[in-house]
């Protein structure tokens, strides 16, 4: 039989291969010789939690605090396992008993700080995000120059790099500040990610928009992206919401009304599926879209980047080969009626260009989207419809899918109609 150090070794291994129902399962055989190891419950926890087990994942974490209570990584990972699961004020609790004897525990203010947003305390959520440039293997690199970074001082006459970070749905959510820094009087220039280049160009006056990689023109300060919304003082009651902020470039715009030009019926865009980091919970599975699919008169579109659509279980037409970069999709979503879509890049662009816009989402979901309600003050127009319980899909889409044949029985036989900018 083996140690307990070996079981731990080999469940390690195929974690980290990925192989995460095999890991498990090595757990599962070692706990009789693991069971007093708080590493045991605490890297089993860590392959529950990858596996979107989140009520066993938190128990496991729990375990191994209940052996060693100064293990603070695993507070912190317990803490998102509650947030994960609705437990906000219990996940604040966490990340509250770990900063009082570890004060600069980033994983921890970083945590706080989603939790705050969350519940919408954007005061204190914006100083807790600032920690994310200490988070270990924080998702996008700290990047350094020459420069001071811009805090919100005075910066009239001056020249700003404004750079882009994280995903692309967090770019064009946030993209919405880059001409309230121009309002100040400054020059802007925003180093974004390729495949947005095209589509931030619609920004407007006094922003320049340079590819992630290209040689950057002199600037006098510069300021990560997410740190405007801080620096602006965003709260619930002051987001900018000028729909829309974003349009579609004037070349993509031909080319698709060649592809989708007008015709009777209406047009549905789908997207169901986003990466599976951070949160693997915001995906549905495609069998549990079929209810959708029996909504009679809707024509679907699918607006994954990949061939996805081939495998839904009603027709579904796939256009990813056409999809070069959000300009393309952009283009799309302005000859579509309605766009339905999980929490992914897809809900933010669809939002910014003020089309139709409904989002499914997770019972606890992503800071941005709140707690409660069917609304969100960063998409005026958007509607939200929520998971009454966790992995709540098959309900969620039946509320959805009863909502589109009402949707549609409204529009009647009136043929589709480009109204969109």
């Amino acid at each position: 039989m083996r140690n307990c150090d070996e079981y731990l070794a080999a469940a390690v291994s195929l974690h980290d291969a990925g192989r995460f129902p095999e890991a498990l399962s090595l757990y599962e055989q070692a706990r009789p010789v693991c069971a007093n190891s708080p590493a045991y419950w605490n890297n089993r926890a860590n392959t529950l939690l990858e596996l979107n087990r989140l009520g066993d994942a938190a128990a496991s974490y729990r375990a191994a605090l209940a052996l060693r209570p100064s293990l603070a990584d695993t507070r912190v990972a317990l803490a998102t396992c509650l947030q994960g699961l609705g437990r906000i004020d219990e996940a604040l609790a966490e990340c509250d008993t770990v900063l009082a004897t570890h004060p600069e525990h980033a994983e921890a203010h970083w945590n706080r700080g989603l939790l705050c947003l969350l519940a919408g305390d954007y005061g204190q959520g914006w100083r807790e995000y600032e920690w994310r440039w200490k988070k270990r293997r924080f998702t996008s690199p700290v990047r350094r120059f020459e420069v001071p970074p811009w805090r919100g001082e005075e910066i009239a006459g001056k020249r700003v790099l404004v750079h882009a970070e994280q995903g692309f749905g967090d770019t064009i959510q946030f993209s919405r500040y880059l001409p309230l820094v121009a309002g100040r009087g400054a020059e802007v220039v925003f180093a974004c990610h390729p495949p947005l280049v095209n589509l931030m160009g619609s920004l407007g006056g006094r922003i320049q928009v340079v590819p992630f990689g290209h040689p950057l023109p002199p600037f006098d300060v510069h300021c990560p992206l997410l740190s405007l919304p801080g620096i602006f003082g965003t709260t619930l009651a002051t987001v900018p919401a000028r729909i829309p902020y974003l349009a579609v470039p004037a070349d993509k715009r031909r080319f698709w009304d060649s592809i989708l030009p007008p015709g009777p019926g209406v047009r549905v865009g789908l997207c169901w599926k986003g990466k599976p980091y951070p949160d693997p919970g915001r995906s549905c599975p495609t069998e549990l879209l079929a209810a959708l699919g029996r909504v009679p008169g809707v024509e679907f579109h699918s607006l994954q980047m990949d061939e996805e659509h081939a495998r839904l279980p009603f027709p579904c037409r796939g256009l990813a080969p056409l999809l070069l970069d959000f300009g393309d999709t952009a283009a799309l979503i302005r000859r579509l009626d309605l766009v339905i879509t999980i929490d992914t890049a897809v809900a933010h662009l669809a939002g910014a260009l003020g089309g139709e816009t409904w989002t499914m989402l997770p019972v606890a979901p992503d800071w941005r989207w709140g707690l409660q309600g069917g609304t969100t003050p960063w998409y005026p127009d958007m509607r939200l419809f929520r998971q009454g319980e966790m992995n709540g899909w098959e309900s969620l889409v039946a509320t959805v899918s009863g909502e589109l044949a009402q949707w549609r029985a409204l529009r009647g036989s009136a043929p589709y109609s480009v109204t969109r900018a």
